[in-house]
């Protein structure tokens, strides 16, 4: 018997357009429901569109899904299910996740239909169609909110249940309290004992063969407990507040608690909040939060104990930096006076603090000072010099900065010297003149940065230049000039691009059929050929498009995106790879031996060690075999599976690395800021994946925020994506370095 899945699946197969409506038939026959049940408009509608989407394929319209979706029928639920089944596209399938929404409050539809979305949230195919499904069940009203605390509760991975949380947070009513304490106060989880996988004997050997634990609901993560906490807070007694602001374990909650106390105005947040400060063991973005806590209600009087708790060298550099940012702030004659007197004394630490308290302040004695400091012996304080001097678009240091660059010996200095320089002499044509020289530089990173800037200039005049660098050998200075290129928004640069697309690869092929997207709006993807075909035949008569068609295109990319055919057969967590250079950055300190929270993929009892040696293996065994890859292991110290540059994926490379993979296990510390800095030394690479589970300790360099800083920094010219995975912990890093670059950012517990 012919399924109604079976049929519209049939559809993408050549066929008429008059035996697929003979096949929708038949197959709406199957379903049990005879038309004359439904009104005979409904019923001839119905048959329309189904034919319509028989006809189309992925290429139907949106519109029809929700006509379909409108008719609130069973039948049209059968068809738009069966729809699903047939559709090949991202997209498509999408759109009727999100047309099932319409059946909320249907007596006849509505369990189906939010059982499907559930089912779809829950184990759907691809992250995107699960997103979507919590999307829908968010908009339906009348029954979203049960099916989405299921979801809350469920096994389902960790973003979509937080996603399902916002979502019941978005209808919720004071009748949902009760609910929300139970997810910030949860139950304490099942004893270790009871989450061990069950061991039973096998074999006349005598060999133990695990037998895995059943799957458990999922455990509540820290996350989800702010988001509860955050709903409950506005209407929590001030002994509970209190009680969170201080004995609470996840550190955003108390500070969130803490800010609560504030909002209302209550006698103990001073006195709270500098304890907060006072407290070394506190997070410092928990202390800059208190700080400015005390900062508003105290005013300029708390400014000397800012001053005098910003220069101790243990202080981290996250609140050293808030401190300053206070004080600039307060905007106060008397602050300000004290801290251009100080300007450039002390010790490192103290002048990078001084600077950064007065980086707003227009006075002249801040910028010769700045000056001064570019002659510093410290080249962390030239270079914060030169930085802060760029921003100030000081036209003294223009000269200085020059000789700087040319003179330094230390790359972050040059980096910097050069930064501040393009931000001097915006619009000045000798700069635009030198730009054009040293874009020619044996050094890619300058050749990147003058790139860069001549493209903000717009001028046609150097799209010959632009073109010579699209045949680069280094692949970030091609990525350069192709982003140049795109900002000059001339016919002569999409023929560049179309001419220089067929020869890309991986990462590259995939940024050049976007920028050609949003060039033009046309639907080639990645099919160098129909560019190329189609620019031949459509140059003449092709008009550049206006602003608003512009933008239309850039809101529609992720659309776009969607609508493409091809799969990507490699994920390492979710995340797809499209890049064919790519290097792995695996934690494998002691904590990775720590077991989950909550399953992984239905399985109990897993090790965060034994998930990344599954995940990384499933990777491996599918990345593309034009790819190019290694892997780094970072603890006490940094591994490279093999030395050099990144190696062909072929067969023998493949096996090695999977054996390898096999054999890794836990140990050590957490040395993430030499392992970032290991991948980057390979030019080769523009994806880099991380996989870590704690703070970064036992390190040159430890703390967060610098981390992020040198990470922005190597990166400003590379554009390296960095793709993150976290695998609890309370700390932002890997959140912040795949935001600062591009790349996604996925965690688990």
């Amino acid at each position: 018997m012919t399924t109604l899945s079976a049929v519209f699946r049939s559809a993408l197969r050549p066929a008429t357009l008059a035996l697929a409506v003979l096949l929708c038939a038949v197959g709406l026959a199957w379903a049990g429901r005879p038309a004359a049940q439904d009104a005979q408009g409904t019923s001839d509608r119905l048959a329309e569109l189904v034919a319509k989407i028989h006809a189309d394929g992925d290429r139907t319209q949106e519109v029809v899904l929700q006509d379909l979706a409108a008719l609130r029928t069973p039948r049209a639920l059968d068809a738009l299910l069966a729809a699903y089944e047939g559709f090949q596209t991202i997209f498509m399938k999408r759109e009727v996740v999100r047309a099932l929404r319409a059946f909320d409050g249907v007596t006849e539809c509505e369990q189906k239909a939010m059982q499907r979305l559930t089912d779809e949230a829950t184990a759907g195919p691809e992250i995107e169609l699960r997103i979507a499904a919590v999307e829908s069940l968010g908009a339906c009203a009348v029954s979203g909110k049960p099916w989405l605390a299921l979801i809350v509760k469920s096994p389902a991975e960790d973003a979509v249940r937080e996603r399902a949380l916002q979502a019941h947070i978005a209808l919720a009513t004071e009748a949902d309290r009760a609910w929300y304490r139970e997810i910030w106060r949860p139950k304490k989880p099942e004893a270790d004992e009871q989450a061990k996988p069950k061991v039973k004997k096998a074999g006349k050997k005598g060999e133990a063969d695990a037998e895995e634990a059943k799957p458990r609901a999922g455990n509540i993560l820290n996350s989800m407990r702010l988001s509860a906490f955050e709903v409950l807070a506005p209407k929590l007694s001030t002994e509970e507040l209190v009680e969170a602001a201080t004995k609470e374990g996840f550190a955003k909650i108390r500070k969130s608690a803490l800010q609560e106390l504030a909002q209302r105005g209550e006698k103990k947040t001073l006195e709270l909040a500098w304890a907060v400060v006072k407290n070394d063991g506190e997070f410092p973005e928990n202390r800059v939060v208190a700080a400015r806590i005390v900062a508003k209600i105290e005013g300029t009087k708390a400014a000397p104990d800012f001053i005098k708790r910003a220069i101790r060298v243990d202080v981290p550099v996250e609140l050293r930096r808030g401190l300053a940012q206070i004080l600039t702030d307060f905007q106060d004659p008397q602050v300000n006076k004290e801290l251009i007197q100080e300007l450039g004394k002390g010790k490192p630490h103290e002048k990078l603090f001084q600077m950064y308290a007065v980086r707003s302040i227009q006075d002249e004695r801040v910028d010769k000072a700045l000056l001064k400091m570019l002659s510093d012996k410290e080249p962390e304080v030239v270079a914060g010099a030169a930085r802060i001097l760029g921003e100030r678009r000081s036209a003294e240091a223009g000269p200085v900065l020059t000789k700087l660059f040319e003179k330094s010996k230390d790359r972050e200095v040059r980096r910097a010297a050069l930064e501040a320089t393009a931000e001097i002499r915006v619009g000045d044509r000798a700069w635009v003149d030198e730009l054009v020289t040293l874009s020619k530089s044996a050094d890619p990173e300058v050749r990147n940065l003058a790139l860069t800037q001549l493209g903000r200039t717009s001028d046609p005049t150097h799209l010959e230049r632009m073109t010579q660098a699209l045949e680069d050998l280094n692949w970030s200075t091609r990525l350069a000039a192709l982003e140049s290129l795109e900002k000059m928004r001339t016919k002569e640069a999409v023929s560049a691009i179309v001419a220089r697309m067929p020869r890309e690869e991986g990462r590259l092929l995939s940024e050049f059929a976007q920028t050609l997207w949003r060039l033009t709006g046309q639907p080639f993807q990645e099919d160098a050929k129909s560019w190329a075909n189609w620019w031949g035949n459509a140059r003449d008569r092709f008009q550049l498009l206006s602003d608003v068609d512009l933008e239309k295109v850039r809101s529609g990319e992720e659309e776009y995106r969607l609508r493409m055919t091809t799969r990507v057969k490699s994920d390492f967590f979710g995340i797809k790879i499209v890049s064919r250079r790519v290097v792995f950055v695996i934690d494998v300190s002691g904590s990775m031996d720590e077991r989950l929270a909550n399953d992984y993929k239905g399985k109990g009892g897993w090790s965060r060690m034994q998930v990344a040696r599954e995940e990384l293996k499933k990777c491996l065994s599918n990345l593309d075999p034009g790819a190019f890859f290694n892997i780094l292991l970072f603890s006490s110290g940094v591994e490279r599976w093999t030395d050099g540059a990144l190696v062909p994926c072929n067969d023998e490379k493949r096996a090695d690395a999977l054996k390898y993979v096999d054999s890794l296990k836990a140990f050590g510390a957490t040395n993430l800021y030499s392992a970032l800095k290991e991948a980057f030394a390979d030019p080769e690479v523009d994806t880099i994946f991380v996989m870590s589970d704690g703070e970064p300790s036992g390190d040159v360099i430890n703390e967060p925020l610098v981390i992020r800083e040198h990470v922005a920094h190597w990166n400003h010219s590379r554009r390296v994506v960095i793709n993150t995975i976290a695998v609890g912990g309370q700390f932002d890093i890997l959140e912040w370095l795949a935001a600062d670059s591009g790349g996604t950012h996925v965690k688990f517990e």
